[in-house]
This record gives C-alpha cells, sequence and structure tokens, in this order.
C-alpha cells in the first residue's frame, strides 16, 4: 500500500457518509490530515460522523459554498453522492487536483481478486449470493502479485497454481465499506463488490470478474444524460485484460452491447434463450452451460421470488463455476439463501393477506419485475421522491398485471397517476394517507383474502423517510402492527 501519495499532501473528504468515515478513519490511523466538506450541517450527518467530528475534532466545512476554494487541495476524495461532473470538482481537477474516491483508491490498492458486481437493479441480491457461494470454495486462484493472473476455468486444460484462501469479503452497499478492510486484504482473499454507478464513473481499472446483472434508465437524476450513465457502466469491463471474465445479462440490450469492450473472457446468462454460461428455462430451472449443462436450481427450491431473481442466481451460478466451486455447493448456498432485507421480503399474513416489503425498489423496473412475480390479486404501494423515471412502462404493465388496488404516496403519485390514466387503468386508484401507518391500515381494508399487499414503490424514499431502508423499516413495524 502506497501511503507516499497522501504524505505532505492538502486532502479534502467531499461528503462525510459510510464510505467517507471509513476513509478518514484510515487516515486518522496513518497520521494523515484532511478537511471535510459537506453541504449538510453537523447536526444532519450520521451519528457515527458527528461523533467522529467531536471526539477527533475533525476540520469540516458545511453549507452550501462548501465545495467553494477547492483548488487549495491537492487530492479530494468524493463521495458516492457527490457528482464526479460536477462544475467546481472539475475546476479543481482542471487546475491540478487529484480527484479519486474510496473506490478508485481500494482497487488501486487491493492485492487480492475482486468480483465486481453492477447493474440497475439487483446487484446487492447477486452480490451476496456470489458471496454466499465462495464462502462455500476452499480454493481459489493464486495471484502471486498484484498483476492480474489467469484463472482455470472448469475444462482449462493448463495446471495453474492453486492455493488456500484465506477469507472472502463482501463490500459495497449490503457490506463493509471497502476501506474497512482495505488494510486487512491479502493476496489470496477474494472480495465481491457491489459497486453503483456513482462508485465507478472515474474509475480506470476494472474488477478481475465483472458481473452486469442488467442496465436501464435508473439514476438520471444524478447523471446528465442516459449516455453518460452508460459510459460510466462500460468502465466495469472497458480495462480488462484477457485473463480476466465478464459476466453479462443477454435479455438486456445496453448490458449485451457492453460485450464490445474489454478483452476479458465473456460468459452470458438469460432467461429467455439458452447461451454460453447459464439460461432460466421455460420451468424456471436455472442451469449452467460452461460445461455441458448442469441444474442449479428449480423456482420452487429458492427462497427467491421471481424470475428476475433466478437470472440473479444463474450469473452467480457462473462466477462460482469460474473459481471451480461444484455445482454441489452452488446448489447449497442458493438453496439456503434467503434473500436481502426490503427486496420483496415476505414481512407476515394478516387476516389471508400477505404482506412484502420491496422498498429497494427505487426505480419502475425492480417494480415491474415484482409486479411479474405474483400471479394473485394485488393491492401495490406506489410513489415516493423523485429521481427523473418515466412510469409509461410501469403503467403498461400494472394494466396486464392482476393488481386491483394501486395507493399512490409521496411527490411522484401525480406522475403515476397520469401514466396510469393515459393508458386507461381498471385498477382502482387512491391516493394513501399522510403517515405509512395509516397507508398500510388501507391497503388492508382494500385487500380480500388470500392477495397480496405490495409496497414497491418505484421511486426514491427522500420525501417521507430518510432512505429506503428506513422507509422499508417503517412499514414493517406498521404491518406487525395490524
Amino acid at each position: 500500500m502506497d501511503l507516499e501519495r497522501f504524505k505532505g499532501k492538502k486532502i479534502a473528504l467531499l461528503g462525510f457518509a459510510v464510505e467517507n468515515i471509513s476513509v478518514a478513519k484510515f487516515l486518522l490511523k496513518n497520521n494523515l490530515n484532511f478537511e471535510i466538506r459537506d453541504q449538510a450541517p453537523v447536526e444532519k450527518l450520521l451519528g457515527e460522523a458527528q461523533k467522529e467530528i467531536k471526539d477527533k475534532g475533525l476540520k469540516i466545512k458545511t453549507g452550501a459554498d462548501y465545495l467553494s476554494n477547492l483548488d487549495k487541495f491537492d487530492l479530494i476524495i468524493r463521495s458516492p453522492g457527490v457528482k464526479y461532473l460536477t462544475p467546481k470538482v472539475q475546476a479543481a481537477k482542471k487546475r491540478g487536483a487529484e480527484i479519486t474516491n474510496s473506490t478508485k483508491l481500494f482497487f488501486d490498492w487491493c492485492p487480492a481478486k475482486i468480483i465486481g458486481i453492477t447493474g440497475t437493479k439487483g446487484k446487492g441480491t447477486t452480490a451476496s449470493i456470489i458471496y454466499k457461494i465462495m464462502k462455500r470454495k476452499s480454493q481459489i486462484p493464486n495471484p502471486k502479485s498484484q498483476t492480474n493472473q489467469k484463472f482455470k476455468i472448469p475444462n482449462s486444460k493448463s495446471n495453474g497454481t492453486i492455493e488456500q484462501s484465506n477469507n472472502v469479503f463482501l463490500v459495497g452497499n449490503i457490506g463493509k465499506a471497502s476501506f474497512d478492510i482495505v488494510e486487512k486484504v491479502k493476496p489470496n482473499d477474494l472480495v465481491v463488490f457491489e459497486l453503483s454507478s456513482f462508485q465507478i464513473q472515474d474509475l480506470e481499472i476494472s474488477p478481475n470478474v465483472a458481473v452486469v446483472v442488467n442496465l436501464t434508465d435508473d439514476h438520471l437524476d444524478y447523471h446528465q444524460t442516459l449516455e453518460e450513465y452508460r459510459a460510466t457502466k462500460q468502465t466495469v469491463v472497458k480495462y480488462q485484460s484477457k485473463d480476466d471474465f465478464a459476466i453479462l445479462n443477454k435479455d438486456y440490450p445496453e448490458c449485451y452491447k457492453l460485450k464490445e469492450f474489454g478483452k476479458a473472457k465473456k460468459y452470458f446468462f438469460s432467461s429467455k434463450e439458452k447461451t454460453n454460461g447459464a439460461y432460466v428455462n421455460k420451468n424456471g430451472d436455472v442451469i449452467l452451460t460452461i460445461n455441458g449443462e448442469e441444474k442449479i436450481c428449480s423456482q420452487d427450491e429458492t427462497a427467491l421470488i421471481g424470475r428476475h431473481n433466478l437470472e440473479n442466481i444463474a450469473a452467480a451460478a457462473i462466477v462460482g463455476k469460474i473459481f471451480n466451486v461444484s455445482v454441489a455447493d452452488i446448489r447449497q448456498a442458493v438453496v439456503n439463501f434467503e434473500g436481502l432485507p426490503h427486496c420483496l421480503e415476505f414481512v407476515r399474513e394478516v387476516d389471508g393477506v400477505k404482506f412484502y416489503n420491496d422498498s429497494f425498489s427505487t426505480n419502475p423496473m425492480p417494480t415491474i419485475a415484482a409486479v411479474k412475480s405474483f400471479s394473485k390479486p394485488i393491492t401495490i404501494i406506489l410513489g415516493g421522491s423523485e429521481k427523473g423515471a418515466d412510469f409509461r412502462g410501469l403503467a403498461e404493465e400494472i394494466k396486464k398485471s392482476s393488481i386491483k388496488n394501486i395507493i399512490l404516496i409521496g411527490k411522484e403519485g401525480l406522475k403515476i397517476r397520469k401514466a396510469l390514466e393515459n393508458i386507461g387503468i381498471d385498477a382502482k386508484i387512491i391516493d394513501g394517507g399522510p403517515t405509512i401507518k395509516k397507508i398500510v391500515k388501507r391497503a388492508k381494508e382494500l385487500s380480500a383474502f388470500g392477495s397480496v399487499v405490495l409496497f414497491s414503490p418505484a421511486c426514491a424514499s427522500f420525501d417521507m423517510f430518510k432512505n429506503y431502508k428506513d422507509r422499508g423499516e417503517k412499514f414493517r413495524e406498521a404491518v406487525e402492527k395490524l
């Protein structure tokens, strides 16, 4: 780990949430000075952030002008929430400042192989399944240095060096912050990294194994254009070598186009057709095709709901196969995986009505997948804060679905209503109450025995809640109190 790039430098941390809190602890441990910049006042920051600032006497500038005078810094470490293309950030770069982030620094320093998972939605679930699979694996390829070494896939004729793995780490939004483990990772370890577009936009290195679960027009509230968002996703494969692997969803055109980038060996997965990697057949079976056809599981053998989750399993299974994990071990990891909180999470059945918490759905795409996962009558709760989403596709899916009642909440409720009315929806549309407790109670009143209440907002959460986790927890609490 080269700390020389930090020494003698004036360092700024832009944004002080989870990832940069972890960076701050690393800098303090190594006796490196820095200044924090965040738009929010200290009292609005995370509790952990406030504690670090108070206990360590950290220097911080907050307020509307938190990006002023960035030209006095040599190294600027931005959090994912601070846009890379922010004019003042780019102006500082033009004047000679190095702009980086914790993910970029981690990739530069990590001596172990990295499996990077990205995509519009499903990356958390896929990363978690891959982590479970790799935890069952006792041996992984030995990287003798920080340079890329060639993996040995099952039908390889080469006798590559294989040594014992020490640890498998899961980092990203559903794991630890990467800098929590940056000084712990050893060459024989393996890092499973869930990557958002915010983290990888300015990467100049790609993971050894890249998994892109899908790609649609999410985060247009953050990225200036769809083209910028697409270009961001390209970085996850663009710098791969011939010794690396890319695993792409063939069913999404923008995702499939990524096969043109980088030099890695490409594998594909699909829920529509057989392909070189893995596919989901018409019966809902996940089949690996790397070395003949090998069944991983059926829909009824996993706790995960919906065909989209079978795609996630297919992608994870390919990763396991690349690392020579046995099909039996892949299968066990999959069937024992119970899913992530707030991702089509079953909460409770009340008087014959089943409640599902899908708060992680912050754009129409995962909500469409959730709707397709049920054939029973549905009461759906939609709405939240704005992300620049187009709800026409969701409205069209709702029209042909089993949805009987639609409860609209938040600032985007009116926009969703217009999209629904424009195509002529038969389902009953009502406005939700002012609190999640009243919204859940109303959903229960509208739902007949044997039906489903689906909380899958298709929007961000920041108008009524702190974040999607807070939103999901508040929903669960309301259901438990019914």
